[in-house]
């Protein structure tokens, strides 16, 4: 009777000791279904898209949703009724899931987790941002020239990927493309003027510009931060960058500090007015020119540029649609 005892007892811990590891495992690897609900998946081992764990800290315990809103760009090119799998940016050379296409756009950090990407995935390089260009390890180099060109979302990677003769090109940024998904009829645009991580009388020159365009109601605003709580889950942070874009597409006018607060505004037709606090000469080239921008250099003197018609409304320059139509294009049937 011990002995029979005994031996469901070893095998009950052994059951345990199992699930444990892969538990473990799972977590290791950091890879997971785009939604929560198990059984009403509809299984696809073809695609993957990113979400962001954020390895280093970014302050306050903060992440960016920008980041999330770049990843629904990326899924719009996706086959809508596939769940991709979740893949880490900042740990791509650990992805140890089934094999899977995964476009690559968005900002990018090379460390000991993202030197290059796993053999289980085909990387799609296109709105690609290098952000330590300097000293990029051998294998890294090795590894993208084979996935080449590159189509890069600023001049600056461009240039810097074409010095270690990386055939590379500027593509702009995917978030210039979230019209598929999410541009409205023009008969549904509401009167709302959103303020985006913007606050009057940080930049007083900026604000007598602003409140100079007599056709907007700058009394009632919508104030918005990129910036959230990293405590919430990555479904979350999907569903409000949705939210986000939703509202981003009604708005009559944006004004933000935030690059992917602005660049999907042309997308979405919606008119936006991009504050650029410091020029940042990595991020912006090749994308500052698309936008309507109020500038501050070194001496705090603003460079306004921006496009207002007949009628004293803002509207946002076209220069983007033959970078986004060529995106379009290339990704529609990946």
């Amino acid at each position: 009777m011990n002995l029979y005892f005994s031996k469901h007892i070893y095998i009950l811990i052994l059951i345990i000791s199992l699930s444990f590891i892969i538990v473990n495992e799972k977590k290791r690897i950091n890879f997971f279904f785009f939604e929560q609900n198990l059984e009403k998946l509809n299984y696809c081992y073809n695609y993957g898209i990113f979400i962001y764990d954020y390895p280093y800290d970014i302050g306050l315990n903060l992440f960016n949703i920008g980041d999330y809103i770049q990843s629904l760009a990326a899924l719009q090119y996706l086959p809508k009724k596939c769940k991709p799998y979740f893949v880490d940016r900042d740990k791509i050379k650990f992805y140890k899931g089934p094999k899977i296409k995964l476009i690559m756009n968005g900002w990018n950090d090379i460390n000991e987790g993202n030197i290059y990407a796993s053999d289980q995935i085909e990387p799609i390089y296109v709105s690609y941002h290098l952000s330590n260009e300097k000293n990029l390890p051998k294998d890294y180099l090795v590894n993208i020239k084979k996935f080449s060109p590159v189509g890069c979302r600023d001049i600056k990677t461009r240039d810097n990927l074409i010095k270690f003769k990386i055939n590379a090109y500027f593509s702009s940024c995917l978030t210039t493309t979230l019209d598929i998904d999410y541009r409205i009829n023009e008969d549904k645009r509401t009167k709302e003027i959103i303020l985006i991580d913007y606050r009057f009388g940080d930049y007083p020159e900026a604000d007598k510009f602003i409140l100079s365009l007599k056709e907007y109601n700058f009394s009632r605003v919508t104030k918005i931060s990129h910036l959230l709580n990293i405590n919430l889950t990555h479904i979350q942070r999907f569903k409000i960058a949705k939210n986000l874009l939703n509202k981003y597409a009604r708005a009559k006018l944006i004004i933000t500090t935030r690059l992917h607060g602005a660049l999907p505004c042309l997308a979405l037709n919606t008119p936006v007015i991009f504050i650029n606090k410091k020029y940042d000469y990595k991020r912006f080239p090749g994308l500052y020119e698309f936008l309507n921008t109020i500038g501050i250099n070194s001496k705090e003197i603003f460079d306004i540029k921006v496009n207002i018609n007949e009628k004293g409304l803002v509207y946002n320059s076209k220069k983007f649609l033959e970078y986004s139509t060529k995106l379009k294009a290339k990704l529609r049937n990946i």
